[in-house]
Order: structure tokens, then C-alpha cells, then sequence
């Protein structure tokens, strides 16, 4: 039995709370929010659904403000959980789609790396009160982790890994491979390297130059990669529901590590930002910890520089060695144009004053345009 710190309870870790509920090995849940009646009730909500299909989980609220380093630091000593999993951002990925279509698609041309801060700030808040406590469990990070964990990599501060993003691309590619092989998907075994540049391509397909990848499809220990034509499956479009509806795939991607990290048994399967590295890997997780499996023909340095070249496809120029961030100069253009906000690079000490300065932006913004943005989705599920 095992004992999981839960921060942040928007969409997506709302709809993590619920699955976990439903874990017959997780003893006990601490979710850790600032909006006390907010949190209350999906945590109520998660105890009676939980007990009406059979399980009787331990859930229990905390409030907490990342913000406020000692506060993190008591709520970690106190409860000493054996996992904490932060879904914490101070602006949801998803707010730009509430505008109408001109807006959004003018603020989506800046593409997704320049709302760094955002999802920087409250991880890296978080990172220094593990670090100040001596915290030794494992802890996941949803937000933005194929860049968010790189910098914190290089500030000392690596998290176990992040969740979602490659996780998300490895299903479909296995029921369709496993179609076109006339198999079931668990006869498929994939191996993907890839960066959160590609997700939107792998499933709305190839528009225009696709970010760089690695990807060997296996069925029962034979390679057929070429046999089930790979690249064309990676970049076949497979329409989803739009915005925040598809954190149930993400949800159901993050309570799979979880359950690998509390068990006793290793599991294969694929994280973004293990070992503060950018980008996502297949990697091999359990109670021991998460570490990047070997690819045989492909070397560790090989797949890093795949990850690091896919960076621009988001926006971001590079990561140096001190975890600063050089913003891709017309990425950054646009937002300058559109908001108002210059932010051409960003030093890890300037998130939380860059992530509050663009969060206010996009809200004023919003409004000009008719979108009345609630303080609550602006954080998004910061805490």
C-alpha cells in the first residue's frame, strides 16, 4: 500500500484523483490545492464515486501554495508521501482556444514553448522544497515536462520524470500497427523518441516540416518497422476531441507510471523528462525509480540530440547550461505583438514574475476580445 501527494486539481488532476480512487493499491491520496471548497468537493466527489464501484480509498485535503516555500516544505515532511505528482500550472494550455478563431490562431503561431513560465514557476517551487526537505520519494511533473524537467536538470533539481505527451503518442501507434498486422495492440511493442513538438503531428497529422524522432515498431521481438510503415502510421491523422476533454488520455497514461513506480516489478514504457533530459523516452520504472531503457541501435547522446533539434518545433531556440531559455526570436514576435509581452529569454530566477506578468497579459487580452477568463482557469491547476 502506498501513499500518493496529489498537487493541483484542475482538469487534469481532477480527473487523475478520480482514477487513483479506484487503485485498490493506493492506501491513501493527499491532495494538495488553495481553493479549499473547490478541492473539498471533487475530493468528495472522488470518495463516494470510488465507493460506488467498490473501493474505499483514503483521501484527504490539504491546502497548500507553492508559492510559499515553507508552507511546500511542511505539507512534504508531514504527510511523507511515498509519490507526489504535480499537475500545478498557473495557466492551462487549453485558454487560448476560449478565444474567438482569429485570436486564438494569431497567439497559436507563437507555439507552445513561449508559455514556459507558466508551467516553470510553481515546479520550480515545488523542486526547492524537495530539495530543502531531503525528500527522497518520486515525483512527477505534468506540466510541460520535456522542457520544464530539462531546466531543472540543470539547476539540480531533476523530478523523477514528467507524464503524458510521448505516452500519448505510443497507443495509437500500437493499435495501428497492430491493425495492419492483423494482431491485438499487446502482441505490438513500440520504441519512441520523441518531443512534445510531435504530439500535435502524430495526431492531426503532417502539415508541414515534422519535428525530428526515433521509432522502431516490434511484434513479438521481430522488427517490422518497415513492414507496417511506421512513419506513415506516426503521422496518420487520428482526430481527438479538442482542448481539455483529452486529459482523459492523459489521466489514464499518468495513473499507469504510478502504478509502475509503486511496484515492486519493473514496467517498460515511455516518459518525457527522465533524468532531466529533454524531450521523451522509453525508460523502465519501478519502486527503484524511472531510468532510460537502452535502445540497442540508438545511443543515449544520439537520443538527447533528437529532443534538443525538436525544441525550435515549440518555440525555443535552446536551453543553455545555466537553464536559461533563448525563445526562437519569431516565437517570441508574436507574443510581443498579440499581448504585449517581450520575453526573449528567460532566466529561471525571472518565471514567477515572467509567468504572472503573461498570465495578466492574456487575461486583459481575453477581455478585449470578449473572453472573460475566471481567476481560477487562469491559474489553471495551480494549487
Amino acid at each position: 500500500m502506498s501513499s500518493i501527494l496529489l498537487i493541483g486539481l484542475g482538469d487534469l488532476g481532477s480527473l487523475v484523483l478520480e482514477l487513483l480512487a479506484r487503485e485498490p493499491h493506493v492506501e491513501r491520496i493527499v491532495v494538495g490545492s488553495r481553493d479549499r471548497e473547490r478541492a473539498i468537493a471533487r475530493c468528495n466527489l472522488a470518495r463516494l464515486g470510488a465507493l460506488a464501484q467498490g473501493y474505499e480509498p483514503s483521501i484527504e485535503f490539504s491546502e497548500i501554495d507553492l508559492a510559499e516555500l515553507d508552507w511546500t516544505c511542511k505539507t512534504i515532511e508531514r504527510f511523507a508521501p511515498d509519490l507526489i505528482l504535480s499537475t500545478a500550472s498557473m495557466l492551462t494550455w487549453w485558454i487560448p482556444d476560449l478565444l474567438p478563431a482569429q485570436q486564438a490562431a494569431r497567439l497559436k503561431r507563437a507555439k507552445f514553448g513561449v508559455w514556459l513560465p507558466v508551467h516553470l514557476a510553481p515546479t520550480l517551487r515545488l523542486m526547492e522544497a524537495v530539495r530543502e526537505v531531503g525528500y527522497r520519494g518520486h515525483t512527477l511533473i505534468a506540466p510541460y515536462p520535456d522542457v520544464v524537467n530539462c531546466i531543472l536538470g540543470r539547476l539540480g533539481l531533476a523530478p523523477t520524470c514528467g507524464v503524458g505527451n510521448i505516452d500519448e503518442i505510443v497507443p495509437k501507434l500500437r493499435l495501428l500497427a497492430a491493425e495492419r498486422l492483423g494482431v491485438v495492440p499487446r502482441a505490438v511493442d513500440v520504441t519512441l523518441v520523441a518531443h512534445h513538438a510531435l504530439e500535435r503531428f502524430a495526431f492531426s497529422g503532417a502539415d508541414a516540416d515534422t519535428p525530428p524522432y526515433f521509432l522502431r515498431i516490434e511484434q513479438e521481438g521481430f522488427d517490422v518497422t518497415r513492414d507496417v510503415r511506421a512513419e506513415q502510421l506516426l503521422l496518420t491523422p487520428y482526430p481527438l476531441p479538442p482542448g481539455r476533454t483529452t486529459h482523459f488520455l492523459t489521466a489514464g497514461s499518468v495513473v499507469r507510471l504510478v502504478k509502475a513506480l509503486l511496484s515492486d516489478e519493473e514496467t517498460f514504457l515511455h516518459a518525457p523528462g527522465p533524468c532531466g533530459w529533454p524531450g521523451g523516452y522509453p525508460v523502465i520504472a519501478g519502486r527503484a525509480g524511472v531510468r532510460p531503457a537502452p535502445i540497442p541501435s540508438l545511443s543515449p547522446q544520439e537520443a538527447i540530440a533528437i529532443n534538443e533539434r525538436s525544441h525550435w518545433f515549440d518555440g525555443i531556440e535552446r536551453i543553455e547550461e545555466d537553464g536559461g531559455v533563448v525563445f526562437d526570436p519569431e516565437a517570441a514576435a508574436v507574443l510581443h505583438e498579440t499581448l504585449g509581452y517581450l520575453g526573449r529569454r528567460l532566466a529561471p530566477d525571472e518565471a514567477a514574475d515572467r509567468a504572472h506578468e503573461l498570465v495578466a497579459r492574456m487575461v486583459e487580452y481575453a477581455s478585449k476580445h470578449g473572453v472573460r477568463i475566471e481567476q481560477r482557469a487562469a491559474r489553471g491547476p495551480h494549487p
